[in-house]
């Protein structure tokens, strides 16, 4: 452990989700008899680092929002408003590239919601769409394609992510997953939507 450490390439979290696999993996072989005892058993983990889920703040929202990318650059344009759509909803990259129309539907009084369940844990999502993600919908709405966007590869939409950074004048990194936090800080928590319902709308245990 103190090897790794010592090694600057190597991050903190890098070395403690290795180490936990390996303490994994010597607690079941000796479960099932592979071992004579159990290895690192009492050997402490190093302490997980709490990191809170990072967020747009409003100003850098808006300047993605408005940032104005040339028609010819139709994959950073794809890129923005996918990132826009988990901004809206809080749809992760994995969902968002899969979810079809039939997921689509409207209740009694005419709203249209998005249910679909997320591609991580399974989890029943329920998300009651704003006009700017209906919005954007329509825009890539196409009868030959059976998913609401189109499918694009994850690299080249976070190295578009990066190209959209730089454009938009914004500091610091810029991920999809920033997307689908900022919908529970910046959409639903700040219009007063209780804690417990964003949790139900992206999916949380």
């Amino acid at each position: 452990q103190d090897f790794l450490v010592r090694d600057e390439n190597v991050g903190l979290e890098t070395v403690r989700h290795y180490l936990a696999l390996l303490k994994k993996i010597c607690r079941i072989a000796f479960k099932k008899g592979h071992a004579d005892k159990h290895y690192f058993a009492k050997y402490p983990l190093l302490k997980q680092k709490d990191n809170p889920p990072r967020s747009l703040n409003r100003e850098d929202f808006e300047k993605i929002r408005d940032l104005e990318i040339e028609e010819h650059r139709w994959s950073h344009i794809t890129t923005r408003d996918m990132f826009l759509f988990a901004c809206y909803t809080g749809t992760a990259y994995v969902d968002a590239v899969a979810i079809p129309e039939e997921n689509l539907s409207k209740d009694d009084a005419g709203h249209l919601w998005l249910k679909y369940r997320r591609g991580k844990n399974g989890k029943l999502c329920r998300v009651k769409l704003l006009p700017e993600a209906i919005e954007l919908i329509e825009k890539y709405r196409n009868k030959s394609r059976e998913t609401l966007f189109p499918k694009m590869e994850y690299n080249a939409l976070k190295w578009n992510l990066q190209s959209i950074r730089q454009l938009a004048g914004i500091q610091g990194a810029l991920t999809y997953h920033m997307g689908r936090h900022s919908f529970s800080s910046l959409i639903t928590l700040e219009a007063g939507v209780p804690i417990e319902t964003v949790s139900k709308m992206l999916g949380h245990s």
